[in-house]
Order: structure tokens, then sequence, then C-alpha cells
């Protein structure tokens, strides 16, 4: 499985190995994915707002989630949750 990652936001390569590292735990358990496009933004400065998406290629339609909060590890947290939900969805389909 190939990652594309956008970091826009410039965020520490912590947060974006873990969210690397969660993408591989629910590509295990659930699916096996063909590549990962994870996009970081900043949305404000003021009080910092961070906007995530994540494309999951999957054989038939991609799965796309997106999510945006203060702080980055509820950020990734929620998107986490997104995500093995919609994996879930998909492998019962399938």
């Amino acid at each position: 499985m190939t990652f594309i990652i956008r970091n826009q936001a410039e965020i520490a390569n912590k947060y974006l190995r873990f969210a690397k590292w969660k993408i591989r735990k629910l590509s295990s358990k659930y699916v096996k994915l063909l590549y990962s496009e994870i996009y970081v933004k900043k949305i404000s400065s003021t009080p910092d707002v961070y906007r995530t998406v994540i494309k999951i290629g999957v054989p038939g339609p991609d799965i796309v989630v997106s999510a945006q909060s203060k702080n980055l590890n509820s950020l990734w947290s929620e998107v986490s949750a997104k995500l093995k939900r919609q994996l879930r969805k998909y492998s019962e389909r399938n």
C-alpha cells in the first residue's frame, strides 16, 4: 500500500506516523487497501484549527473521510473512528 501525504499545515511527523499506523492497522483488520492519501491543512491560525481529509483506495468507489478540530489528537481519533465505520460497512457489503 502506498501513502501520499500532503502536509500543508507543517505539523510534526509523529502525527503523520500515527495516522499511517492507524490506517495500516485498519487495513489488516478489514480489507486490503490499494493506497491512502492524507491531506492536512491549517484553516485558521488565531486558534489553530486543522482540517484533514483521508482518501482510501479500495476496489470500487474510494472512501473519503474528513474532519476538523483544534486538537490534533482528537482530530486523529475522530478520523480513525470514521474510517473504521466506513471500512466495516464496505467489508459487510462485499
